[in-house]
């Protein structure tokens, strides 16, 4: 069968399918019913408006995290005078005792930068970087991100940066020193769809990384600033974290049936990685003979997805 019909049989199954197919396959992603844990700490604010702003963003994180974890408890926030070093500390080791299969640290506040080191401003004694390199040495995650939303968190980004750890930090470096904008859109990527660019109501990191550090830069260029912040992110495929559910799938969080048809997709989507990474070595013909039945598979599978969590698509 000539590729160009080959095509024709994939759009008749369903067009709108088929493009999210498309983009779901660049952007695979992990099982959105794994074993999720993870940790929000919001620091110090030092007046009024940032400590609002922190409280404020490290509610609607949590709430986000809350969305792909088996229990609310799984996902923990610290806050006021209970974020402190050591309850941090203590946390991130409870969190991890059973190895759940992906591990998030998110820190939210202002950070300060020495000759020596990089702190996490927080009521008592401050957490730096040694404190974070110990506490998440013994963490057996195959999937973990540390997320550091702060001043100079740059300083932490190579330090922190292991095979199978993502590290995203709101600066480029420790010299970025001024309060940073980065929370304030993480936060309204979290709490709706406007990161969700493939439209599949799962939100991934690479999703939300994309729209909080494109919104960052371009805060300072409407305000005619000089931009004193630059996010970055280290890791591979960073697709495949999911960091929220939306939608349908968010009222859905507890139905087996959803949850059976996600990891179904997520074989599907494993099988086109393995067909693709064969691609160079294989004939063109040959390659297409076999995405054929796989892409048909896999939109046939989201249309059940859809059939079963209501979901339906919009112009928003």
């Amino acid at each position: 069968m000539a590729i160009a019909t080959k095509v024709e049989t994939l759009v008749m199954v369903n067009r709108s399918h088929i493009s999210m197919v498309l983009v779901m396959l660049l952007l695979p992603i992990t099982s959105a019913y794994a074993k999720s844990t993870g940790l929000v700490v919001t620091g110090i604010g030092g007046n009024e408006e940032y400590a609002e702003q922190f409280l404020r963003h490290g509610d609607v994180v949590i709430d986000a995290l809350r969305t792909i974890s088996e229990r609310d408890e799984d996902m923990v926030l610290l806050q006021g005078e209970d974020a402190t070093r050591q309850s941090v500390l203590d946390s991130i080791e409870t969190l991890t005792a059973n190895k759940p299969d992906t591990f998030f640290l998110i820190l939210i506040g202002h950070g300060t930068v020495d000759a020596e080191n990089w702190r996490f401003n927080l009521p008592g004694n401050d957490l730096n970087t040694e404190d974070l390199v110990s506490a998440l040495a013994p963490v057996d995650a195959p999937n973990q991100l540390v997320m550091v939303g702060t001043s100079a968190s740059g300083a932490v980004l190579d330090t922190l940066s292991q095979p199978g750890r993502y590290v995203v930090t709101a600066t480029k470096s420790g010299g970025e020193l001024n309060a940073v904008r980065f929370p304030e859109f993480l936060s309204k990527a979290m709490e709706s769809s406007v990161a969700d660019t493939d439209r599949n109501e799962i939100l991934t990191l690479a999703e939300v990384y994309r729209y909080a550090n494109e919104k960052t830069q371009d805060y300072y260029e409407d305000q005619k600033l000089l931009a004193s912040e630059h996010a970055r992110i280290t890791g591979e495929n960073p697709e495949r974290i999911a960091m929220a559910r939306l939608g349908s799938l968010k009222t859905a969080k507890d139905d087996p049936a959803v949850a059976k048809l996600l990891d179904q997709r997520l074989a599907l989507e494993d099988e086109f990685l393995a067909l693709k990474a064969k691609k160079p070595e294989m004939q063109t013909l040959d390659f297409y003979n076999a995405l054929e039945p796989l892409l048909i598979s896999i939109a046939k599978l989201q249309q059940e997805i859809d059939a079963v969590t209501g979901w339906v698509e919009t112009n928003e």
